[in-house]
């Protein structure tokens, strides 16, 4: 049988988002519409290539170098919108863009930043519902943290894991690392959907959002 995060394993290998990138899927938004709640000046939307968005990503680094960026690619597929930020995570970061984002809705997000810190997000109706960071996930923190523990196993995140207590690494263990891609597999078992590397020849919208 093929292990479920298989099918994100090209995220490992793709720099934009392995690097440090924030990936958030939204319910029954339109990427208009999940920019606009963001922040994003109507006129100021645009369609761009993934290529334009990187490009336009790095013009949008702040400048006191701490590698957060304010503008957001967005496309949309089988009733959900993917709002992709590189080399950022200002939307998982920032409490109140995710309220805004998750009203009436609900939004899974997972962020990776430049010191491989990566954590899960899933929020419903402006609510924080569960957040876990992938190399501790025994400490799950909102309003609902065990809602995702079945699924957690199923996609190979044990969600009693405790780096600190376990201490038999096994440093040869093909499962080492494979946290990141994990997370995508979990998304996708929420979501029901397949986040793939086709979809970036996709045309997107992108624009500047209001990262506070």
């Amino acid at each position: 049988m093929t292990d479920p995060h298989e099918e994100f394993s090209w995220l490992s290998e793709f720099g934009p988002f392995y690097d440090s990138s924030c990936v958030s899927f939204v319910r029954a938004l339109s990427p208009a519409e999940a920019l606009t709640r963001l922040g994003a000046e109507t006129n100021g939307i645009e369609e761009v290539t993934f290529e334009e968005l990187q490009e336009r990503t790095m013009k949008c680094i702040d400048s006191d170098n701490r590698m957060r960026t304010s503008y957001v690619g967005a496309l949309e597929t089988d009733g959900w919108t993917v709002l992709i930020q590189l080399w950022a995570g200002s939307i998982a970061v920032a409490r109140p863009l995710l309220r805004r984002l998750s009203q009436a809705t609900e939004v899974v997000s997972i962020n990776r930043n430049i010191h491989a810190t990566d954590f899960f997000i899933y929020a419903a109706d402006g609510e924080l519902v569960t957040w876990f960071d992938l190399l501790g996930p025994y400490a799950r923190t909102g309003s609902d943290p065990d809602r995702w523990v079945d699924l957690m196993r199923e996609v190979g995140l044990d969600p009693d894991l405790d780096p600190d207590l376990d201490l038999d690494v096994d440093l040869e263990d093909p499962d080492l690392g494979t946290e990141f891609p994990r997370s995508f597999a979990l998304a996708r078992k929420i979501t029901g959907f397949p986040f793939s590397q086709d979809m970036l020849d996709m045309r997107l919208l992108g624009a500047v959002i209001n990262s506070r």
